[in-house]
């Protein structure tokens, strides 16, 4: 039945072949040597379809910035192939709608065509698939041979409803041929010498499951398929008009997830004036449109707000990652005993505050600090009294130093306090707070009680006493401590260079109610 069927659509005269100008520009595609002046030519010997040609160039639906004032320019701005299958899409759809079908719904069948292929188009468009006028063409004539059926053989449909749904059609025509019209439709359109790749795309467009979606005719029809899913939604009784039920295929067949679906169907709807003024035809009523509309950004909202709830995971679980960094780098830069930072880090935070001071023009001031006779703490009372003495004394100093100060256990008893930007007088009072607390604290420890002081040493990088690197200035604040020692410690000791005699270096001592000075000598040697 299928061949005879075949033969009577050879040899129909009721059924119309494409146009004289639709066979030129069939032909015109198929020539490598095509131009613009070709195609122009056989464009302008129909008015009517030059001026949908002028009218699309112009229309929002390219959003083309620049005017065409002829063919020509239109042409360019579309770009050849662009322009030749619209203009095709044009021509057969002009032909093909003045045939009048017996059984089938006429106003119906061009509704969900032209409704299929805008919205195969989009969803192409979502995929990033180039030429989507030739999925827009394909789209638009994959049901070309249900028209074609009706009119060679009236009573082909005679036992359908007269609205069955396009899955209706389908058992049908395979139930009395062993295929469907998507089979008979590719075959029409290659008789009709249409090229290859879009007979192809329909003759798939009733199977996309079965296509490979790493392909282009793959992609292709499976744009189809949704596109023709679209449609017959839209057309539907407003109560199955299911986003939810497209959004499916959409994710399944083309991995366009429901919010893009959604941004799809509200573009799709945007388009529909030009699309029906580009056709000639009514497509859905504004109750359609609201519906679809409606449901497109509840589909958008879903989305938003599972990504709020994503981007809220994801920022809860950024912020555990980056608790767990910062605590890992605490650890790996943080003395173990005392919780200040190290030595490791101490250099490197000394290195950057001083580079820092000396590319901004201001003071730098390092305090180092050195415990009293500590190592009779640790003979007396034992290495654990020694270590809660360190701690307390490490806590001590971070109560008395500013947010923005940097406290490090340098080795042993040995602290140093970083102290950007303030100068050797700020630098001094907090030494000063220091000592203080350190007087005044006692210690319990098993077996008595201790009271531990300090040394302090202090060096100031400025203008006026500028250090060469940062390791001098920390030099010089150490070797203050030493003079701090030998003038019977518990006291601060500050770096003054204006008082460099010929040799050796001179430093300033300041306790409280006294003044005095004395040589720094170059060794440590009986000093605790």
């Amino acid at each position: 039945m299928l061949e005879k069927l075949r033969n009577k659509l050879k040899l129909a005269a009721n059924f119309p072949s494409p146009p004289a100008v639709a066979q030129q520009i069939i032909e015109l595609a198929s020539d490598p040597e095509i131009d613009v002046v070709k195609v122009a030519k056989a464009m302008s010997r129909d008015p009517a379809l030059t001026a949908k040609i002028m009218r699309i160039a112009n229309s929002p639906l390219y959003s083309k910035q620049r005017k065409s004032e002829n063919l020509r320019q239109a042409l360019v701005v579309l770009g050849l192939n662009a322009a030749t299958t619209l203009a095709l899409s044009f021509s057969l759809v002009g032909t093909y709608k003045s045939v009048r079908s017996s059984r089938i719904d006429y106003s119906r069948y061009w509704r969900r065509a032209i409704l299929s292929a805008s919205a195969a188009r989009t969803f192409a468009e979502l995929k990033r698939i180039d030429a989507l006028e030739d999925i827009f063409l394909a789209s638009l004539l994959q049901d070309i041979a249900v028209l074609a059926i009706d009119r060679v053989q009236p009573d082909f449909y005679e036992d359908l409803e007269a609205h069955a749904s396009h899955a209706q059609l389908i058992v049908h025509e395979v139930s009395r041929l062993g295929v469907d019209h998507a089979a008979l439709s590719a075959w029409l359109l290659g008789f009709w010498k249409l090229p290859e790749s879009l007979c192809q795309t329909v003759e798939w467009s009733h199977a996309p499951a079965r296509t490979d979606a790493h392909t282009r005719a793959g992609l292709s029809a499976r744009c189809l398929a949704l596109g023709s899913d679209c449609a017959e939604m839209l057309l539907g009784d407003r109560t199955s008009l299911k986003l939810s039920d497209l959004s499916v295929n959409a994710e399944s067949w083309l991995g366009i997830s429901s919010d893009s679906l959604g941004e799809g169907m509200e573009k799709i709807v945007a388009q529909l004036p030009e699309t029906e003024r580009l056709f000639d035809e009514t497509l859905l009523d504004e109750d359609a449109c609201a519906a679809i509309l409606e449901q497109a950004r509840e589909l958008l909202l879903i989305r938003n707000l599972q990504n709020i709830q994503q981007v809220g995971a994801l920022q809860r679980m950024t912020e555990r990652f980056e608790a767990r960094t910062t605590e890992l780098e605490n650890k790996h830069r943080r003395d173990a005993l005392t919780g200040v930072f190290n030595r490791g880090h101490l250099d490197h935070v000394l290195d950057a505050e001083f580079r820092s001071a000396v590319a901004g023009g201001w003071p730098l001031s390092v305090l180092f600090a050195d415990l009293d006779r500590f190592k009779q703490v640790n003979d007396t009372y034992g290495h654990p009294a020694g270590d809660a003495v360190l701690i307390a004394t490490a806590n001590i100093i971070l109560d008395v130093v500013r947010d923005t100060d940097c406290v490090a256990r340098y080795g042993g008893e040995e602290f140093v306090i970083i102290l950007p930007g303030l100068g050797s007088d700020g630098a001094k009072k907090i030494g000063e707070r220091i000592l203080a607390r350190l007087r005044s604290a006692h210690h319990e420890v098993a077996g008595g009680t201790v009271i531990a002081t300090a040394s302090l040493g202090l060096a100031t990088h400025h203008s006026a006493t500028p250090f060469e690197s940062a390791a001098k200035l920390l030099e010089a604040a150490d070797r203050s401590v030493y003079a701090a020692k030998r003038q019977g410690r518990n006291r601060l000791m500050s770096y003054d260079p204006k008082e460099l005699p010929a040799t050796g270096q001179i430093l300033s001592a300041e306790k409280p109610g006294h003044g005095m000075q004395d040589v720094l000598k170059h060794t440590r040697a009986g000093v605790g």
